[in-house]
């Protein structure tokens, strides 16, 4: 096809043209053209970039932009889509660094620093991918992304107020975004540990009828008084899903406030059963079989929640060791090892994860990764 409408800069539009329909082979028959074009090389590049990127061949797509790069004019884009393909294949702080290239030359460039914020916050680096989300959420009121994130990082640190206006600011932003339901329930144990107790049930008014909303809404209504409403909740939370402990926990603790120590405790085995690493599990089942007379029953319950309660307080240290030292692989396997003692999997595959994307010659972390593959394998 002879390509004659525009001239050589014609062509590169109507290659930007052809990648926004998604034409993939005329995209890259352009591009093989302005690449035997002198002076128009990087744009060709830039072209044949882009639409390997899309097509998932991202080592690829990452030569060719960054070939691109060497034009000042598409330094920016070229920089971003390959810190977009460095963070889809793990590489963590390849990804950071083109984030930055792309930030050098344009302060602005958001969807680079979108990038930059989820290498950082990947690393386990908070600090740096709490600023980043901050930006972007001050400068683009339309993206409820960031506010999401920044909501939950600042539950997980205990800032339950900070947490509230940031999912309060998400839900504004987009009331039907993806994932809202996970919002709704975060929001509202964020308000119920502030003793915002009936806000959370209003909260909870926009979120389907679902085990963990039912254990929320008991909860609340417990804290204020309507003991019978939040026990029939209980019950139908257990009923939706036989699997979701925190309604047992929250049962078993009702049933240990009216003095009925061996209906707490079998219902309690269950939870542990379901969650044997939840510390507070542990903790209500041993006041449980001490209230029946079961001594030894007890103290091992006892002795299992002060284990879990250590390993805990080490998993905390080691998170604060992690966001200082952005470059250390062996500090996030150790993360990972003990999130994947504690029963966190999928926190743990993530820690791996990241101690691989910096050293991805860390053995350890590979055979970790590899034995999670084998053992969810159908």
């Amino acid at each position: 096809m002879v390509w004659i409408s525009f001239g050589p800069e014609g062509l590169y539009r109507q290659g930007r043209e052809a990648l926004i329909e998604g034409d993939r082979v005329r995209v890259l028959e352009i591009a093989e053209q302005l690449l035997k074009t002198a002076g128009l090389e990087p744009e060709g590049n830039l072209l044949k970039g882009l639409i390997l990127a899309r097509a998932g061949k991202r080592d690829e797509a990452i030569v060719c932009l960054q070939r691109a790069a060497i034009n000042p004019k598409l330094a920016v884009e070229a920089n971003t889509i390959t810190a977009r393909c460095c963070y889809e294949s793990g590489r963590y702080l390849h990804a950071i660094d083109a984030a930055l290239h792309a930030l050098q030359q344009d302060p602005h460039a958001l969807d680079a620093r979108r990038w930059l914020a989820s290498a950082y916050y990947d690393l386990g680096a908070v600090s740096e991918a709490t600023t980043e989300m901050e930006h972007i959420s001050a400068h683009d009121p339309t993206d409820a992304r960031p506010d999401r994130l920044l909501g939950l990082i600042a539950k997980d640190s205990e800032l339950y107020s900070k947490a509230i206006g940031h999912y309060r600011k998400s839900l504004e932003r987009d009331p039907r975004q993806s994932g809202v339901e996970q919002v709704l329930i975060e929001l509202a144990e964020s308000q119920t540990k502030v003793d915002q107790f009936q806000e959370a049930l209003t909260t909870l008014k926009n979120a389907s009828r679902s085990a963990a909303a039912l254990t929320i809404q008991a909860q609340c209504n417990t804290s204020l008084g309507r003991f019978e409403l939040a026990e029939s909740q209980l019950i139908e939370a257990m009923a939706l899903d036989p699997q979701y402990s925190p309604a047992k926990l929250a049962m078993g603790k009702r049933m240990l406030d009216q003095g009925q120590a061996e209906n707490a405790a079998q219902i309690l085995v269950v939870a542990r059963q379901l969650e044997p690493f939840n510390r507070e599990i542990q903790l209500q089942l041993s006041q449980a079989f001490r209230a029946m007379g079961k001594t030894e029953e007890a103290d091992v319950a006892l002795k299992r929640m002060l284990e879990i309660q250590a390993w805990e307080r080490e998993f905390s240290d080691l998170h604060d060791q992690v966001a200082s030292h952005p470059d250390d692989a062996e500090l996030r396997y150790r993360t990972g090892e003990l999130a994947n003692r504690l029963g966190k999997s999928q926190l743990a595959v993530l820690w791996f994860r990241a101690a691989l994307s910096i050293d991805p010659s860390h053995s350890r972390s590979r055979e970790a990764l590899q034995q999670f593959s084998q053992t969810t394998k159908p």
